[in-house]
């Protein structure tokens, strides 16, 4: 099966994805959770430092690999080439009943969350708003790669143009003597505040290798890859750092301030209530920008699964004009339903992450397995090498660990749905066949 896919993505159509994807939820949760917690700024800059390094460290892996193999599905032709069809199969069988459908309902989720604040409705609506979003932005993503770029591009503008507005204004309007006593804490968190705001550290950075998946539609991937994975990391640091100075500034002695209301509450205590209505809106935009490149990357995973023979091509069929495969849109957004109405945001994020981090690892590993080549101008090398994969699979140990910990049955049913994919994958790949025949047959 082969179905080709158009190089659209440049450079900052690149980067956008990247920025609109992470800088969603996360960050407008986050920050408010960290600041309150931990108490200090130096605690606080020094989690986000620490994500920044290990995002970054990954990126760089999986713009190597993205450049070496420059086709669609990301971490699912890394590991197949690696690791062989089998471990690759499973990676795919996670991505469509664990990481896919519960990063988009915990998007959803959050998108719910800011609506309805947004308007005072009850959170008792919050199933039902995050449904009619997933499915409202999931036939967007159904027009076409167009229509998704031009979201990715409207909402990153948007969200940079928040967090700076927030941040000026704490500048010139923040700040005071309760401030600083927040800011001066020095004291060790404990271990399971420690742990929670790195949870939450990497929930906030979480979709920039899903740029991986769409490889095959980047224009000139060595250059590209690199510096829309890398860029987009650290503008994303800078953005959390800023915004999490911002709330410690703005909101110390502020105890009604709630994590959900963030944005609403920070925007309250600069400009007063009206725009606190403004800004929280503007969350709802920036959510929703993160939920549409959820949707638009996903299919390209079932599309490398259906060329490789062991995923129904009928559900994978691409529109050849819009670029954008319905069927297995629908499938997504159904069971990201059905985890919205099964789950908490907090339960959907514990049933997801733990086993996206150990398969992010695995598949990053990939560069420590495949051999690399020498002096080709199509493939770009990661610098330092293997320094970056290294410090990669460490932190990613740690975060399993971590979670584990601190969501360990959430951690079970999602590690339990990933381990069902092994027996299935002794009935449905029928022949150990490497990446690289795949690729020969393909290009036949």
């Amino acid at each position: 099966m082969r179905q080709a896919l158009i190089r659209r993505f440049g450079v900052w159509a690149a980067l956008a994805m990247i920025v609109a994807e992470v800088v969603g939820v996360g960050v407008f949760l986050t920050p408010a959770e960290m600041s309150r917690t931990l108490g200090s700024t130096g605690w606080v800059l020094g989690v986000w430092a620490l994500m920044a390094v290990m995002s970054a460290a990954g990126a760089l892996c999986y713009a190597e690999l993205g450049t070496r193999y420059p086709e669609a599905g990301g971490g699912y032709v890394f590991l197949r080439e690696a690791f062989g069809e089998r471990t690759a199969f499973v990676y795919g069988w996670m991505s469509l009943l664990v990481m896919d459908p519960g990063l988009t309902a915990a998007l959803g989720v959050g998108l719910a969350t800011y609506f309805l604040a947004l308007f005072g409705a009850p959170t008792t609506l919050v199933p039902v708003v995050a449904i009619a979003s997933i499915v409202i932005l999931a036939a967007l993503s159904m027009l076409g790669v167009e229509a998704s770029s031009r979201i990715l591009r409207v909402t990153a503008v948007a969200k940079l143009a928040t967090v700076a507005v927030l941040i000026v204004a704490v500048l010139v309007r923040g700040g005071g003597t309760e401030a600083t006593t927040v800011a001066t804490t020095t004291a060790m968190p404990s271990f399971p505040v420690l742990a929670g705001a790195l949870m939450g550290a990497f929930f906030a950075f979480g979709g920039w290798w899903d740029l991986g998946k769409m490889s095959e539609e980047v224009v000139e991937p060595r250059r590209t890859l690199p510096f829309a994975l890398v860029g987009g990391i650290l503008i994303v640091g800078l953005v959390y750092a800023g915004l999490s100075l911002a709330f410690i500034h703005a909101m110390a002695g502020r105890q009604h301030a709630t994590t959900d209301a963030f944005v609403a509450s920070l925007g309250s205590a600069l400009f007063g209530e009206r725009a606190a209505v403004v800004l929280a809106g503007a969350v709802v935009i920036a959510v929703a920008g993160s939920l549409a490149a959820v949707l638009l990357g996903a299919p390209r995973v079932y599309l490398a699964m259906a060329r490789s023979g062991v995923f129904p091509s009928s559900l994978v069929r691409f529109d050849s004009r819009r670029q954008s495969a319905p069927r297995a849109t629908l499938i997504q957004v159904t069971l990201a339903c059905i985890l919205v109405m099964l789950g908490t945001f907090e339960q959907i994020i514990g049933y997801f992450v733990p086993t996206v981090v150990f398969f992010l690892g695995l598949s990053a590993a990939a560069i420590l397995i495949l051999p690399r080549p020498r002096d080709d101008p199509q493939v770009f090398r990661a610098p330092w090498h293997p320094l970056p994969v290294i410090v990669f699979l460490a932190l990613v140990a740690v975060m399993v660990a971590l979670f584990a910990m601190g969501r360990p049955m959430q951690t079970l049913i999602g590690a339990a749905v990933v381990a069902l994919g092994v027996p299935v994958s002794w009935l449905v790949v029928k022949r150990p066949l490497s990446g690289v025949a795949l690729a020969a047959d393909e290009r036949r």
